[in-house]
Parts: C-alpha cells; structure tokens; sequence
C-alpha cells in the first residue's frame, strides 16, 4: 500500500522547504487503527455470516452486508472530505500545513483497507458459513437416536434423524452398493443388521457419499471399511440426486425403498458433529490472524513509503 499521494492535474506532491519527515508522521494510535479497525470489520462480518441468528434468519445476511458496506461508504466519504480540505489549504501546489496531508493520508489508507476487509470478510464469511456452520447446524437441530435396528426401521421414522448409533452388528451391504453419476459420483449402499438377522423387506436406510465408489462391492464412503463403525451422519441438501441412485438399485438389485434416508456412515456421529463446529472455529482462528498480519505488513510498508515520500 503506497501511500503517495498526486492531485488531479498536478505534478506529484512535494512537501514545503524544510519539511520534515516528522511534520508528516502520524500517531502510534492512528497506526494501530489502521490496523485494527480493518480486522475488527472483517472478523465481525465472518463472524457475523457464521452466526446462528443469520442461519435461521436468512434475511439478516443482506442487512448486515449492507451495514458494513454503509460503514466503508462513511470512510470513503472521510476521505474525500479530507482531501477537498487539503486542497483548499493549498495542497495542489504543495503549500498545505501537514496536519491536512496527514488527515487526507490517514482517511484515504483506512478506507482502502476497510474496503478490503470487506470484500474478504463476505466471501470468507460465507465460506465458513456454507461450508462447516451450516452442515452443523443442520445436524445439531436435528434428533439423535440410538440403539437403531436398520432392519426394522423405516425412513419415515427417521426422517427427523441427524445422528444415529445403530444396533452392534449393523453393517454396510456392500454388494448392493450402486452409483449415480451428476456433477459427481453420488453413492449409495443399504445398511442393514446383524449378519445373523435377516434382510430387511423394505430398505430405507442407506449409508451414501461422493466420489467413493465404483461397481458393486466397490463402497468406501466414510468408514465403511472400519468394522467397529455402526453410526450415521445424516446428509441434508442432496437427497434427491441420491434418490435416483436408489431407483438403480431397486432395479438391478430387486429390491424396494419406499422413504430412504441417507447417512455418511461413521464410527462417532456424535464427535463428527462436533468436529465441524470445531473445524469452523479453527478455520477462523486462523484466517482471522493471517488477515491481522497482512494488514499490519500493508500498513507498516505503506507508512514507510510515505514517509520516504516526504524526504524527496
């Protein structure tokens, strides 16, 4: 960030005889602001469109991006207000006392910084949100049921389900395993009981994910290759596409499904809905201090060349 300055029609702007570079500094408070202010706007815009209000209220995303675009609009206009100023003291021909440079210089660099804080804060904001939030909140309103028999539940009993401890012995029917291909592989495979139990009439229950599978007896969506798992995650959002690839087992296996649900099959439901929260504060955490380096890199560089500027 260079924090030279030029007028409309005028040669660049050369400070008064004698001028010195500490006429034109700035305060350590206003350096600070320079820093902070940008990632205090960023941080709370992701935060903000991480929320759980703006996940059940929809219409409080627009509102607070609007906000925050209001609040760079306030620091654009700072900016220019100071710089009508400096001009009309004489700064297009560099006669200006420093105090109006300094106002127009500090304006000028914590909108530009603001701006971008605001830019990245929406796109890292929904990121976060679409990505992690969303999945968790998904899941943690939905109920959690144990002890499930596959075999005599069907999908209309489940259908408020987000995490599900099966029966010991549950297991993942591989050789029923089937794929779809849309923008992906979409997979499914039925899960049933206990090797000694006998097949369920109706199979609602499946265990499904992407880009996992080939042909049949080829699933190794979530852990289906783990022994010791018999949880499901329930998968929200996409449920159609892994209907269509039901209908193609129905038909090439023989076999009827009147409600399926579909689970990412898991040994620890209840901790892989944790980790998503927990993968989302992190992911934050860290975006959060790398944008506050940046932002102190961009200030403490652009202050230097200012200065330098000055001894021209």
């Amino acid at each position: 960030m260079d924090f030279n300055v030029k007028t409309y029609g005028s040669a660049e702007w050369q400070p008064r005889q004698g001028l010195s570079c500490r006429a034109l500094a700035v305060s350590t408070a206003q350096l600070a602001l320079l820093v902070l202010a940008p990632w205090a706007l960023f941080a709370l815009l992701c935060w903000g469109l991480m929320s759980r209000l703006v996940y059940l209220h929809s219409w409080l995303r627009p509102i607070l991006v609007v906000t925050a675009v209001a609040l760079v609009f306030l620091m654009v206009g700072a900016a220019f207000m100071s710089r009508s100023r400096w001009l009309r003291k004489g700064g297009r021909i560099g006669e200006a006392e420093p105090r109006f440079m300094r106002a127009y210089v500090w304006w000028a660099a914590l909108a530009m910084m603001c701006l971008v804080a605001l830019v990245a804060g929406v796109v890292v904001g929904n990121v976060l949100a679409g990505r992690y939030m969303h999945g968790y909140y998904d899941l943690a309103d939905m109920a959690a049921y144990d002890n499930v028999n596959p075999a005599r539940s069907s999908g209309k009993q489940l259908l408020d389900a987000g995490r599900v401890v099966f029966t010991k012995g549950a297991h993942v029917d591989l050789s029923r395993s089937m794929a779809y291909q849309n923008s992906s592989l979409f997979c499914v495979a039925p899960i049933v009981g206990a090797l000694d139990q006998p097949l369920p009439a109706i199979f609602d229950v499946w265990a499904a994910g992407k880009d996992c599978c080939g042909g049949p007896g080829n699933f190794t969506c979530g852990a289906a290759g783990n022994a010791a798992a018999r949880g499901g995650l329930r998968l929200v959002g996409e449920e159609q596409i892994y209907r269509a690839a039901v209908q193609y087992a129905e038909l090439t296996y023989h076999l009827e499904s009147r409600y399926p649900i579909f689970f990412e099959w898991t040994a620890d439901p209840i901790g892989a809905v944790s980790s998503k929260q927990e993968s989302a504060f992190a992911m934050y955490f860290v975006v959060n201090l790398l944008f506050l380096l940046c932002t102190f890199f961009l200030v403490v560089t652009g202050y230097a060349c200012y200065l330098r500027s000055a001894k021209r």
